[in-house]
C-alpha cells in the first residue's frame, strides 16, 4: 500500500479542539486505509514527546506505538553536556557520541545511569552549579519519563521511522510550497481548504476530484432542473474541520 498524505492545519495551543480534529483525522484515514484499531495491522505514532500529543495519541490511536522524534532526545542529550563541558568541546561531542550510541543500542537505562552518576558528581554549591544541576536534572527526567518510546535500535532494526522528518518534509512540501511566500496572508478557514486540495493533488487524486465535483454539479442540474454554476456571487461560508 503506497503512502497517502493528509493534512489540517492547526494552531500551537495545545488545548485547541482544532488539535482534536487533526487526530480525528488520523484516526479517520489509518481506519479508512485498513489500520483500524481492530485490524491487527502496525501503527506507529511519532512526536516530539509533548505530553498533551501523548495523551491523544493514547485516545485517539491507541493501538499505536507511540515513538519519540530522535532529534528531540539528541536535542536534551546535548543540553545534558552543556552542563558537564565547555560548549562545542571535543569532550562534550565525544560524550554525546557515546549516549546516542546506548540510545541507538537500545540501552536508554544505561544513559539514564550516566545522568545519575554525572549528577551525583556534580557540586549542588559553587557558581554556576546550580543551573548546571538542574539542566542536567531536566534532560533526566524527560528520557526517564520515555523510555519506552526510545528504543531506536529495535526501531531500525525493524526499519521503523526515528523521527519526524518524513512529516516535516511533507509539510513544506504540502503547505509551504503554496502558502509560505512574501506577502501571503491566509485567514484560518481558506488556508484549510487549500491545505485540502493540496493533499488531493500531492496524493494524485486530483482526476478523481474533479469526475466527482462535476458528477454532483450534474446531479444538483437535474434535481434543480436548472443549469448548475460553481461561480458564486457571494462566497461559501468554509467550514472549520479537516
Amino acid at each position: 500500500m503506497g503512502p497517502s498524505t493528509s493534512g489540517t492545519t492547526s494552531p500551537s495551543r495545545r488545548n485547541d479542539a482544532r488539535l482534536h480534529r487533526a487526530f480525528e483525522v488520523a484516526r479517520r484515514e489509518a481506519i479508512k486505509r485498513g489500520f483500524g484499531p481492530d485490524s491487527g495491522r502496525f501503527v506507529q505514532l511519532v512526536t516530539d514527546g509533548d505530553d498533551d500529543l501523548a495523551r491523544l495519541g493514547s485516545e485517539y490511536l491507541p493501538h499505536a506505538q507511540h515513538t519519540i522524534d530522535a532529534y528531540h532526545v539528541f536535542e536534551k542529550v546535548w543540553s545534558a553536556a552543556g552542563a558537564l563541558f565547555p560548549d562545542g568541546s571535543e569532550a562534550a561531542k565525544e560524550w554525546v557520541a557515546q549516549q546516542k550510541q546506548l540510545l541507538f543500542d537500545d540501552h536508554p537505562e544505561a544513559v539514564l545511569a550516566e545522568f545519575d552518576a554525572r549528577l551525583e558528581l556534580l557540586p549542588k554549591k559553587g557558581p554556576g552549579n546550580k543551573s548546571k544541576r538542574e539542566r542536567l536534572a531536566d534532560a533526566r527526567r524527560y528520557l526517564a519519563k520515555r523510555l519506552d518510546k526510545i528504543r531506536y535500535g529495535s526501531l531500525r532494526r525493524r526499519d521503523l521511522v526515528l523521527s519526524t522528518d518524513i512529516v516535516e518534509g511533507a509539510i513544506k512540501f504540502v503547505l509551504a510550497k503554496r502558502c509560505d511566500h512574501g506577502g501571503m496572508r491566509w485567514i484560518r478557514e481558506r488556508v484549510q481548504a487549500v491545505a485540502q486540495l493540496r493533499c488531493i493533488d500531492v496524493n494524485g487524486d486530483w482526476g478523481a476530484f474533479e469526475a466527482f465535483v462535476h458528477e454532483r454539479q450534474h446531479a444538483a442540474s437535474l434535481f434543480n432542473n436548472a443549469p448548475a454554476r460553481i461561480q458564486r456571487d457571494e462566497p461559501v461560508k468554509l467550514r472549520d474541520v479537516a
